[in-house]
């Protein structure tokens, strides 16, 4: 029967075959060199790390002390790998200008069109995008389209029945009744 052991198969144990034995290869007195990966302790007069801090390799405190913000950001140093600063998102300028124009775009299109095109500009600057800007100026524009066709409509329909009752009143007093395309009316 096979043993998994490591240790049984005649070799040092997992983690014991780089160490030289008891007596074995020891370094003489002033050899004793830091291995690979392994940092020096910091010498008389030089800073130690705090309590929960690790060393710095640069001879650095690696983060502000307690009550002081780092000038890297929160927490920069303390984990190894860690970066020694944070990324922070920079809010996009023309947000809530955007949403704005895009409620006034549906209630009041002329108005919702023009806040959507200043919130679009402004996103734009600050390099970012801003999807309910360009909601609001697509929706803006089609009903600012839509609503001058029907003001064209309806000034043109109230033009040709002003047109008309002009002409039957011609010569009338005023407060005369008429009859208009089968509606009764009365002159000006």
């Amino acid at each position: 029967m096979s043993d998994n052991n490591p240790g049984s198969q005649g070799g040092p144990p997992y983690g014991e075959r780089d160490k030289p034995q008891y007596g074995e290869n020891e370094p003489k007195y002033g050899e004793n060199q830091p291995q690979y990966g392994q940092q020096d302790q910091p010498k008389y007069g030089e800073s130690q790390p705090q309590y929960g801090q690790a060393p710095s390799p640069y001879g650095q405190q690696s983060s502000a002390p307690y009550g002081q913000q780092s000038p890297y950001g929160q927490g920069a140093g303390n984990y190894p790998g860690q970066q020694g600063y944070q990324v922070q998102t920079a809010e996009n300028p023309g947000k809530t200008l955007g949403i704005v124009g895009f409620i006034l775009a549906i209630l009041i299109a002329p108005v919702g069109l023009v806040i959507s095109i200043i919130a679009f500009v402004k996103s734009r600057k600050a390099k970012m995008g801003n999807g309910f800007a360009l909601a609001g100026i697509i929706i803006g524009a089609l009903f600012t389209i839509i609503g001058v066709i029907i003001t064209i409509a309806v000034i043109a329909f109230f033009g040709d029945l002003t047109q008309q009752i002009i002409e039957q009143c011609e010569g009338l007093p005023t407060g005369t009744p008429i009859t208009i395309s089968g509606q009764p009316a009365e002159c000006p």
